[in-house]
Parts: structure tokens; sequence; C-alpha cells
């Protein structure tokens, strides 16, 4: 069939480039439609019920997402600095979709007056004179807001922004807004941003910058690898307009399919380019040699088909079902990323035996001063791949002992992997985003909100005082952990009332003995004018919230921290007639930790089974499609023992490189066996195979592998620091795969061999057990790793 193809591209090739260029410019036109999303909610599906609860937790009581403005000074209680603030305020306040502005100059204060209460903003002037300044000091530092909206010390004050719901509000287009506003009063104070909506638009734009500045610079890196390799201009340009049509189709089909790019997907492309040009560089290199043999145009081009169509086919196949095992993954962009790459592989490949062909044939073939090689570089090279080759064939034994004593060192590092799915910590310490997370925790107790929902099943429920007294129960017991701050209720503001109907003594800081006095106390609340507490209790008074400040953890203290909280909740809880539970933020990172182990194991070993059965099938042999395993064995415990020995976290970008590895290191696997078994067929022994498959193949792999670690490099440059380990962690894995080719499947080949020949069934079955010894120490590391 692939025969037959390639005659009817050489016969029509202007028909299948017109056919390119048209679905190229139609795709390609598609682009600028592209969408991007960076949210935490597109990771779990719409009906998880974490998801669903704090949706519904956000119908009730409004957006529990923490937005603040930060401001450091030396002194904030400073005129210039007090001025900024009220602008602040103002002029974010102003913006279309912002419901509210909080600020230490427009908190709500309530005191006792000739009337019961007063209700009044911490003041009514913008403080300027020295005398109004230390007025406003001690009236704000003798509030509640201190240390939520002031600091004790002045040397840090916060505006807390609330968005308005509905669909009609673009949080990410506001956030724009209020950076812009932001940046105007910079300096001498430092000014930071913090909230979900402001990360996803940071994170939105340093996507969007990382796609225009790093595909470019890969399709450079590239050019000169192809450079290097062919020394000529075709040997660049043809490979290269390949993978950027496979490149410029797979993102119209993404744009079709209504599939935004997200911090994974956004790799894609640099994966795409890197790929591709594998195929291309050994179908011109095969077709160099098909020319140097004496062979005309058509007659090579024919010829060098019908030898490397099979392998090129094969190893787009291993590597798309790499990447497809990610259909299988708990993450929805793990999965699109997964199936869109699946298919740009496919393209590349479907490009790879049609489209080069046909622009070879219509151009003349390289000259003889590109047919040169590099004597010097390949005896270097060469040296090397015969050093390897004999030590396998001389010494087996001590390659496996050295192979599974590092392996045994390098594994261990896997039981010290933790988890990750705070977005904030893919950035780098100096972004913005992290410095004000950072600033936020240290200064104002916490950068994320989380919050315990009250839900009384009645009416008015929220009124009875045991209910309050339950709730100020439970803010106690969150403001003892050390991570968790300013937990509030609308029980403060119920203590506060009774507190200024008692002339402002602090032993009435508590709640009335009876429903009728806090309805009284609400009551009056409202008719004074006071303001908020649709954030703190639904219309009805069923249900209430009680919220707080929560630090950053790590996954271990995290997990910890949550437990403990619903362990109480449920102890205390769980026989009573209140329905209580923990909602927010870190419950969501919680489960998206959990989904990533469940992507880690799913794809592994849906990888592992698809790639293997396609090779056994391909090579029509079991024994060797197992065999063919055994390096990205090696490879994957790799993986996970230096991301263990590094610090390295499993979050949703490194969740996705052990699978990656199988899929593109099995190519190495593939081409060394192939290459093997047909100087089997040629009537060498099997060390004589081995030797020349480790300077013929070897030679290949090594540079296939260069490319690709090249190529992956790239991502190093991401602004994104998940984005720059997985680029040195997947290049580290393609040294791995190829090494463990090289050492590995020769000592394997040879023990299968003489087993097979020596004593037949049985002995296959011991060579089979060596084999399973490999896999199983690969499923122990991931399982140690998971």
């Amino acid at each position: 069939m692939l025969k037959r193809l390639t005659k009817i591209v050489l016969d029509k090739p202007w028909l299948f480039i017109g056919v390119a260029v048209i679905i190229t410019v139609l795709t390609g036109s598609l682009i600028p439609n592209l969408t991007f999303d960076a949210s935490i909610d597109a990771m779990i599906p719409d009906d998880d019920p974490v998801l669903s609860e704090l949706q519904k937790v956000a119908d009730d009581f409004g957006s529990q997402e923490l937005f603040l403005i930060a401001i450091q000074s030396d002194d904030v209680f400073q005129a210039s600095t007090l001025r900024k603030i009220s602008e602040l305020e103002k002029k974010i306040g102003a913006l279309p979709g912002i419901e509210d502005v909080q600020s230490p100059l427009n908190v709500q204060l309530v005191e006792s007056s000739f009337f019961g209460i007063d209700i009044h903003p911490a003041t009514t002037t913008l403080p300027q004179t020295k005398e109004e300044i230390e007025e406003y000091r001690e009236t704000i530092l003798s509030s509640p807001y201190v240390d939520r909206f002031i600091t004790r010390d002045g040397r840090g004050a916060a505006l807390m922004v609330d968005f308005e719901q509905g669909d009609g509000v673009d949080r990410y287009e506001l956030a724009a807004e209020i950076e812009s506003i932001v940046e105007g009063y910079k300096g001498p104070e430092q000014i930071h941003i913090i909230g979900d909506s402001y990360v996803m638009y940071y994170t939105e734009t340093a996507m969007k910058q990382d796609l225009r500045n790093l595909v470019p610079f890969v399709v450079l890196v590239i050019a000169v690898i192809l450079y290097i390799t062919f020394k000529s201009f075709l040997g660049i340009f043809i490979p290269m307009v390949t993978v950027l049509a496979s490149l410029i189709w797979t993102t119209g089909i993404m744009v079709l399919m209504d599939i935004p790019v997200s911090i994974i997907s956004m790799v894609m492309p640099i994966v795409l380019v890197t790929l591709g040009i594998a195929s291309s560089i050994h179908i011109l290199n095969k077709y160099k040699e098909a020319l140097a043999s004496g062979l005309e145009k058509r007659q090579a081009l024919e010829a060098t088909y019908e030898a490397i169509s099979s392998p090129v086919v094969m190893a787009a196949l291993t590597t798309a079902a790499g990447f497809a095992s990610l259909v299988t993954a708990f993450v929805h962009p793990i999965r699109e990323f997964g199936v869109l790459t699946a298919i740009g592989v496919m393209l590349a490949m479907g490009l790879s035996i049609t489209l080069i062909p046909a622009i070879l044939i219509l151009v003349d073939p390289p000259t003889a001063s590109e047919k040169k090689d590099q004597p010097k570089q390949a005896g270097r090279l060469d040296k090397l791949l015969k050093t390897l080759t004999n030590w396998t064939i001389t010494s087996p034994k001590n390659v496996i002992i050295v192979v599974a004593i590092v392996l045994v060192a390098i594994g261990i590092g896997a039981f010290k992997i933790t988890l990750e799915s705070n977005i904030i910590n893919y950035f780098d310490d100096s972004s913005p985003v992290k410095t004000a997370a950072n600033v936020v925790e240290e200064v104002f107790g916490g950068s994320m909100q989380v919050s315990v929902v009250f839900d009384t099943g009645v009416e008015d429920g929220v009124k009875e005082p045991n209910v309050l007294n339950e709730m100020i129960a439970v803010q106690d017991y969150l403001n003892s952990f050390d991570t968790i701050n300013h937990a509030t209720s609308i029980a403060d503001v119920v203590r506060e009332l009774n507190q200024a109907l008692w002339d402002g003594e602090p032993e009435f800081y508590e709640i009335p003995d009876t429903r009728e006095a806090v309805a009284q106390q609400l009551l009056l609340f409202t008719m004074q004018g006071g303001s908020g507490l649709d954030s703190l209790v639904s219309y009805d008074f069923q249900r209430a919230l009680v919220t707080a400040q929560m630090k950053s953890l790590d996954a271990g203290k995290l997990a910890e921290v949550t437990h403990q909280v619903e362990e109480y909740l449920e102890n205390r809880f769980g026989d009573s007639n209140l329905s209580v539970r923990l909602v927010g933020t870190p419950k969501v990172m919680m489960r998206l930790m959990n989904r990533y182990v469940q992507t880690q194991v799913s794809s592994l070993i849906t990888s592992t089974i698809a790639v293997g059965i396609i090779v056994a099938l391909l090579m029509k042999s079991i024994g060797l499609g197992l065999l063919s395993l055994v390096p990205l064995v090696v490879t994957v415990i790799f993986n996970f023992g230096i991301m263990g020995y590094l610090g390295i976290p499993l979050d949703a970008v490194t969740s996705i490189i052990a699978s990656l590895a199988i899929g593109i290191g099995i190519d190495y696997a593939i081409h060394y066996v192939s290459r093997y078994r047909l100087e089997l067929t040629n009537g060498n022994t099997v060390e004589d195979a081995i030797r020349i498959t480790g300077q013929t193949a070897g030679r290949g792999i090594f540079y296939n592998a260069i490319a690709l670690i090249a190529g992956f490099l790239v991502l190093a440059f991401s602004q994104f620091r998940a984005i720059s380990v997985f680029g040195y962690l997947i290049s580290v894995t393609m040294i791995v795969s190829s090494l463990a080719t090289l050492l590995v499947i020769p000592v394997l080949l040879q023990t299968y061999e003489k087993y097979k020949k020596e004593r037949g069934t049985k002995m296959k079955k011991k060579a089979a057990l060596l084999i399973a010894l490999f896999l199983v120490l690969g499923v122990h590391t991931v399982s140690a790793a998971s």
C-alpha cells in the first residue's frame, strides 16, 4: 500500500503539494481565533462534587476569590500613601464589573451612639494633616480590621476587591484594567496584586508571550541542527515545511474543536516541531545513500520509501500511542494535549510520506559536495559507539550489574516525590504573582480563601444563638492553625452589634441569649445602613459562611491541614442537625493532586500496554515487544528518581513526562531491534549483528537524541518554572532512553538468542523472566512515586 502511494505521489507531485497548501491556508486562517484558558476550574470536570459545591457557595454568597491589592511602605500612615489608597479605591471601584472595594479608609465600624448604634466608615474624610492621621491611626488600629486591612506596625495596607457575579463579567479583563491602574501608583511604595483572576490573567499573558518567543526559537534551533546534518538549503526547507504544516493543521483542528490553549497544551508546538523532524531526517539520509549508490532520482526515491516507510510509520504509531494514552488522564487539559499531539504526530508522518517525495521529485538532487561526511566527527562517534557495543558483548553481566545498581540508587529518589497543584508555584520567585503571594502571606496571613459552610436546613436558622456560637467555635479552631488566619463570619457582626448596644463594654462582645435579640440587632444593623451581610449569610438566613485566609502549603501540609479540619467538623457536627462542610480553593487543589496521581498511573499503564502491543504486532514477536520496553522502564525510573532527589513535584506538567518518554523513547528501541533483525537475516552472527547495529542504528539514535534534546531544551527559557523543568526533564529522559537502548538491549538480545538456541521454550521463559524483572521494578517505582 505504501509502495503504491509513493508511486502516485511521484506521478502527481503537484496534486499533493496543492492539497497541502490549501489545507495549510484554510487551517492557518483559523489560528487568530485561538483561545486561552489557564483557570484551575478547567482542570476539573464541571460535575465534580468539589467544584460543584464551590460553585453553589459562590451562587449563594458571591465569589470565593480572595482578590487583594497589597501596599508595602515604611509607613502607610503618611498623607501621600493614604491619598494613593483613597484614589485606588475610587478608580478600581468605578470599573464596570466591580461590586465593591474595601480599604482601610472605608471599612465599616460599628459603635455605640445615642440611638443605640452608629455604623460609619473608618474615616469620612481623607486624613492629611498630622492630627487627622493620628486620629485615624488610633481608630483603625483599635478596630477588628487590624492586620487584615492595615498592619499594626503600619508597614502594610490592603484593598479587597469584590467582583460582580454573572457571565457578563470578564474577570481577566478586569484584572488587566486593575493592573494598569495599579502601575500608575507604584513608587516609592511597593504595590502587589494577588487573586485567582489576576493569576489567571498573568498566566495567560505569559503563555502568549512564551508561544511568541519559544516557537520561533525552536524553529531556529531545529534549522541549525538540520544545517549541521545536511549542509544544504533543501535539508532545512523540506523538514521544516513538513513540521510547520503539521503544526498549523493541528492548531486549526484545535480551533475547530473549540479547545483552548492550556498551560499543558502550550508545549505542544515545541513538541511537534521537535519530534516532526525525526522522520524527515531518516528519509533524507536514506535518499542521499540511495543517490550515492548510483541510482537516478526517481529510483532513489522509490528505494528510499520502500526501505524507510515501514519504520517511519511504526515510529509514528508508537509515539502517537504514547501521547494518546493520556486520553485516560483524569485532568481534562491533559487529555486534550494527548489527543491533539497524537494527531499532530500522525499528520507529520502523513506529510513525510507524501509531501517530502512530492517536493524531492521536483527539485535537483543534492550535489556531490552535499554528500560529504565529516570523518573527524564520525570517527569520534564511531569510537564511542564501538566501545559501548563491545562492553555489552564482552561483559554483559557487568552491564546489567552496573545498570541495576544505578537504577536502585536513583529509584530510591522516587519515594521523595511530592505533589503540587498551586499554579502560583509554577512561576519563579521573581515573578510578580509569586512575589505578591509571598508578601500577602507574610504580611496579611494568607493568599487563598478557605470557607466552612453552615446549613441549618431551616429559614432563619442562622439566627439561633447556638448556631452562631458554633460558628465562633469553628473560627477559633481555624485560627489555631499557624497557616490559617482572620477567620470571620456573621457571628462577628452580631457580637460587635451586641457590644455596641451595651456602650462598647468588652464583656458584651458575645452572642445574645435569644433568637429574637439576634434578629432585632440584625434588623437594626440593616436600618442603620450596615452592608456586607450577603457575603456572610444567605438571603433567607438558612446558610452562613465562615471564611478565612490560608497560606500556600506543600502537598503534604495541605493534605494534613485539610484532613484535620474536616475531621474536626465531622466529629463536632456529624451527629447534629447542622450540615457543616469545608469548601474553597485548597479543596480544589487537593482534588487536583489526587487526579495528577491517577493520571500518572493510568497513562503509564495505558502507554506501556499500547506501545508494547504495537511493537509486538509490527515485529511479530511478543518477546521482542517486551524487550523493547525495558529501556523505557529504565527511563521512567530515572525520571521519578531525579524528580524526587531534586525536589521536583508531580504537577499538571510533570505528570505527563513518563508517558511521553515511553511514546518517544520507544523509537530508539524500534530502530535498534529492526536493524539487528535485518543484520541477522543477512547471515551475520548475533555478536556481529549487534556490532553492526551499534555502529549504524546507534549513530541514528545518537543524532536523533541530540535533535530532540536541543528542541526540548528550548522550553527551559519559558517564563513558567514548571515548563522549564519539563524541558530539562524530558531532555534527560531522552539521554537516558537512548543510552539504555545502546546498553541494555544488546545484553537482552544476547540472552534472548542464547536461551532460545540452547534450551528452547524453558529458557525463553527465563529470558522473559529477566525482562519481567525490569518491568516489575518499573511498576514498583511508579507505585512509589504515586
